[in-house]
């Protein structure tokens, strides 16, 4: 798994890439957020588009980031999971929790 960041509107933008499928990348991810929340972030938006496989951990991941964001106001958005990614996303309930978006031209549009 490889991720960068990038600022959009008023999100941070974490590129995902790769599978995210070991202990490692769940701590990664995570530390990664933690960051972010510590420099006053409050909008996540995560780009699943290169998104192959993910794991429990990642899920696990994802709820604790919802949960971390919307403590400090803000929001987690999810951008263009593919057809797998989106349906482990829905069959665990997390498209209740956050906004998926199927683009990131949807996404740009809605901000």
């Amino acid at each position: 798994m490889d991720i960068g960041g990038r600022e959009k509107k008023n999100f941070h933008v974490i590129d995902v890439v790769g599978k995210i499928d070991r202990l490692k990348d769940s701590i990664v991810l995570k530390s990664y957020i933690n960051t972010l929340l510590e420099k006053e972030t409050s909008n996540v938006a995560l780009n699943l588009a290169q998104v192959t496989y993910l794991d429990s951990g990642a899920l696990n991941v994802l709820i604790y980031c919802h949960n971390q964001v919307k403590k400090k106001g803000g929001s987690l958005v999810l951008i263009e999971p593919n057809e797998y990614v989106r349906d482990v996303l829905e069959v665990v309930g997390l498209n209740k929790l956050v906004q998926i978006y199927s683009s990131e031209e949807e996404f740009d549009n809605a901000f």
